[in-house]
């Protein structure tokens, strides 16, 4: 009588199973985590703008109008490397002093009534005729590709307005 030997180890299909089960876990785990990074770097704009938002009011309540800061800050391409703040008279003045290490560039317009906001404020309603105003850019390039994206705020509207990749130029 012939004895049935015991299997020992796993066949072929059960290894080329597993291996596709870590596959789709480590593609899963992946875009979840660039994901996460993502939301980290625009947690860093949106948080600078908010802090825009609050000083430019401040200042406005103590000096009855916007501060004005055109240039872009910090200074270089936005990208995966943070930046240091070097802030400027205007700036620092304004009580802006955002933490070092910054992966977006920021740029912040005002101007009194009846002036026209720069480009690429120009198209979005402001009411610059009748109030001052101020507008405020901040956009990032993380994947090194040229297109930023980023987000805006504005005087008298509550929003910070998402910028799709692509829809502005960089600095």
């Amino acid at each position: 009588m012939k004895q049935k030997r015991a299997s020992k180890g796993f066949t072929l299909i059960e290894l080329m199973v597993v291996v596709g089960v870590i596959a789709i876990l480590a593609t899963v785990a992946l875009v979840s985590y660039r994901r996460y990074s993502e939301k980290a770097y625009d947690a860093e704009a949106t948080s600078v703008l908010a802090d825009i938002r609050i000083k430019q009011e401040a200042y406005r309540a103590t000096f009855h109008q916007y501060f004005d800061a055109r240039e872009w800050l910090p200074d270089g391409s936005p990208g995966r490397e943070g930046r240091n703040w070097p802030g400027n008279d205007a700036w620092r003045m304004a009580g802006l002093n955002p933490d070092n290490g910054l992966y977006f560039s920021y740029f912040v317009a005002a101007g009194a009534p009846g002036e026209d906001p720069p480009e690429p404020f120009d198209d979005v309603g402001l009411d610059s005729a009748n109030d001052f105003w101020f507008a405020a850019q901040a956009l990032q390039d993380l994947d090194g590709n040229g297109k930023c994206a980023g987000f805006e705020i504005y005087a008298g509207k509550a929003d910070i307005i998402p910028l799709p990749e692509g829809e502005v130029d960089c600095p």
